[in-house]
């Protein structure tokens, strides 16, 4: 029998294979399949809507793993549309967002995009075009190319065995694996295929993702508790609305309508839908960066500096802000886009248009940002020509244009909320620099703490002082990157050309003002910043550490300049330096952590939650400590507001005549109380044995209490 050869795979064959994947999908949510409906349904429509998109506009010659993350860009951005789409149909349709108009909506636009396909591609097809690589391992190593696959799945196992037993052997083995494998990669960066690199840096990334979301049977973090708050008033209706709940955070449509699209068609529990799916799409951020990068340096150097986003604090927490991780994926895509010269102008400036319009109702913080760098990048050709030919060229203007429209409908007749949000967030600023914030005296009150770190004015133990000192290196070599360029400044313009260096820059500006200017880091923190400036300032690291290479007089060493500092960068961003210290802080690999404390959510604390809700008596008010603010609002989601919640009892510190204490796990199992603030402190609860006084237990589960 004569084997089937891909070249003869014909448009029809390829529609067919598309139609019948939809047809397995639909059944597979259908009849509810265990597995196989959460696998088919993300990987069916996270991918092929894309793929279908980027065949119509004829995509067809760029390198396969830009395709695979505009694959994963466009197809997630036209579910967001869709979902709008749908939800305007209210009160037309009572659930516009449940199952059947869903899975309908979505079916009429695969046919559709089908039928596009076979109309523009009848005559032209090749299905080498859509997956346009061939691999060939060619004398490289194996070993190194497959060894990173092992990591997710030390990620998963390591965290279930951590939640169900507090053995943290397998993530303990992950976290010193992971050096290993770069400094292997690293010296035999001669003997390892090219695929090696965005394979690791998506493999290392989802490890690290994975490790801190499933940790916990419930979601961790701090504001993504909020997030799923405003998920599930949207699932509870099926119907998104702002007035629901009026707030910046429920007009993030990221945590609202995609979240809620993914969860009908998986039938995944919405926690799980924030710890699978949101991981799974946040893990292409650091192949953006890889392929930024790869533009300007070779893939050694491209592969470091995708490193440096990745080893960021903020990156391994993020899907405890699940909405700015959904704005940076697409806020990274505008920029691939909009620096890649060779593609096709009308598609380049669509493609711009619809991630900078996702950015925008992902997350307000990262789509002023955006917008920020992106204008100024976009009306360079405009001041290019007036100042050398002295002539009005109006270049990317209808993007412009396109884009302030996208701003004030959206902020001005929809999400008035968040527009005041950041206003507020200005106003306090321009007020506290009127008022001395950049005074001495008010240097410690107006800063967030990890400004004050970068500073060296607030350094609270050894292990922090350490993170300190690596975070300081790290902006050092930036800035020693910068001196570089300004070196080599004809080199690195006709390398980079200015509309990269219109991005370094203004993320430069932005950084200092961050840390000069009172308040402003407080509202929204530096590492976040830092975060999604990382597209532009990673390749000047590289530069920076290309640089003191030279300086030391080994130019070759340049590589293992970078990766020393990108490990002491992982070591502090994990939290290992504080465990080696005997300083336990790590949410993921130690029971005792501060941290793990605060954020890990056992499910005693919420049954003993959900029993005081259907025993108390009414408007009686339940006192606690900070900490049980997200226990109650995961036991109760939409029912919160049906409580009186009062979570100052041991910061007032006063006798309460009646009411109820809630006591969580810490509380009961350690004896603690969690009091938040700039830092997390833990006091002994015998401190406060006199609020107790008259009191006694009316509900224990050995993990969580009620005193009455």
């Amino acid at each position: 029998m004569k084997m089937f050869e891909i070249n003869k795979f014909k448009l029809r064959d390829w529609i067919i294979l598309v139609v019948l994947l939809l047809f397995l999908t639909d059944l597979s949510i259908i009849f509810n399949i265990p597995n196989l409906r959460p696998a088919l349904s993300f990987l069916f429509f996270t991918f092929i809507p894309g793929i279908l998109i980027l065949q119509i506009l004829r995509l067809n010659k760029i390198d396969l793993l830009k395709k695979i993350v505009l694959w994963v860009g466009v197809s997630v951005s036209f579910l967001l549309i869709i979902g709008i789409i749908l939800n305007s149909l209210y009160p037309i349709l009572i659930a516009p967002l449940s199952l059947t108009p869903v899975l309908i909506a979505l079916n009429i636009f695969i046919i559709l995009l089908s039928t596009i396909v076979y109309w523009r591609s009848n005559k032209n097809f090749n299905i080498k075009d859509i997956f346009n690589y061939k691999f060939a391992l060619e004398g490289k190593l194996l070993s190194l190319l497959i060894f990173p696959f092992l990591f997710p799945l030390l990620a998963v196992l390591g965290t279930y065995l951590m939640n169900v037993s507090h053995n943290n052997i397998l993530l303990l083995t992950m976290l010193l694996l992971i050096p290993v494998y770069l400094i292997a990669v690293v010296y035999m960066r001669d003997r390892i295929h090219f695929v090696t690199y965005p394979l690791a840096l998506w493999l290392i990334g989802l490890s690290l993702l994975l490790m801190y979301g499933l940790t916990s049977n419930h979601l961790i973090g701090i504001d993504v508790h909020l997030e799923y708050y405003c998920f599930q008033l949207t699932q509870y209706t099926s119907h998104w609305d702002l007035n629901a709940y009026y707030n910046p955070f429920n007009a993030c449509l990221s945590v609202t309508i995609l979240p809620q699209i993914y969860q009908v068609l998986s039938g995944l529990s919405g926690e799980y839908v924030f710890k699978l799916f949101m991981a799974l799409i946040g893990s292409v951020t650091p192949l953006i960066v890889y392929l930024v990068a790869r533009k300007y340096f070779a893939r050694k150097y491209a592969f470091l500096g995708a490193l440096l986003f990745i080893f960021q604090l903020f990156f391994m927490s993020e899907l405890g802000a699940v909405r700015q991780e959904i704005a940076t994926v697409f806020f990274f895509l505008t920029i691939l886009v909009l620096l890649d010269f060779e593609m096709d102008k009308w598609i380049q400036k669509l493609l711009i248009i619809l991630f900078l319009f996702i950015t925008l109702i992902s997350h307000y913080s990262t789509a002023y940002v955006a917008f920020i760098i992106v204008i100024p990048i976009l009306l360079w050709p405009f001041f290019d020509k007036l100042i050398r030919e002295r002539r009005l060229v109006f270049t990317n203007f209808d993007i412009i244009l396109i884009s302030l429209a996208m701003i004030l409908i959206w902020y001005l007749l929809v999400a008035k909320v968040q527009f005041a949000s950041g206003a507020q967030v200005v106003a306090q600023t321009v007020q506290t620099t009127a008022t001395g914030g950049a005074s001495p005296s008010a240097l410690i009150s107006t800063r967030s703490n990890y400004v004050l770190g970068v500073l060296g004015v607030v350094l609270t133990s050894l292990p922090n002082t350490i993170s300190v000192i690596i975070n300081d290196l790290i902006f050092a070599t930036i800035l020693v990157g910068i001196v570089g360029m300004i070196a080599k400044l004809h080199y690195y313009h006709e390398k980079f050309k200015m509309q990269f260096f219109i991005g370094i820059s203004i993320s430069l500006a932005l950084l200092v003002l961050f840390v000069t200017l009172p308040y402003i880091s407080i509202a929204y923190d530096a590492v976040r910043l830092f975060f999604q400036l990382a597209i532009f300032l990673a390749p000047v690291f590289v530069i920076g550490g290309i640089v003191v290479a030279k300086v030391i007089k080994n130019p070759k060493w340049d590589v293992y300049v970078l990766l020393i500092l990108l490990l002491f960068l992982f070591s502090c961003s994990t939290y290992l330096q504080y465990s080696l210290l005997g300083m336990p802080y790590s949410p993921e690999f130690e029971n005792n952590s501060i941290v793990r404390e605060e954020l890990f959510i056992y499910n005693n604390e919420l049954t003993s939650a959900q029993w005081i809700y259907q025993n108390r008596e009414d408007n009686l008010t339940i006192y606690s400590d900070e900490n049980a603010v997200p226990r109650f609002s995961t036991a109760y989601g939409t029912n919160i507001g049906n409580i009186s919640l009062n979570d100052t009892l041991f910061e007032w510190d006063k006798m309460i005549g009646s009411g109820y204490i809630y006591l969580g796990y810490v509380n009961v199992n350690d004896h603690k109380v969690i009091e938040l603030g700039n830092n997390i402190n833990r006091t002994n609860i015998e401190s406060y044995s006199n609020l107790f006084t008259g009191k006694s237990i009316i509900y224990d589960n050995g993990g969580s209490q009620i005193w009455w």
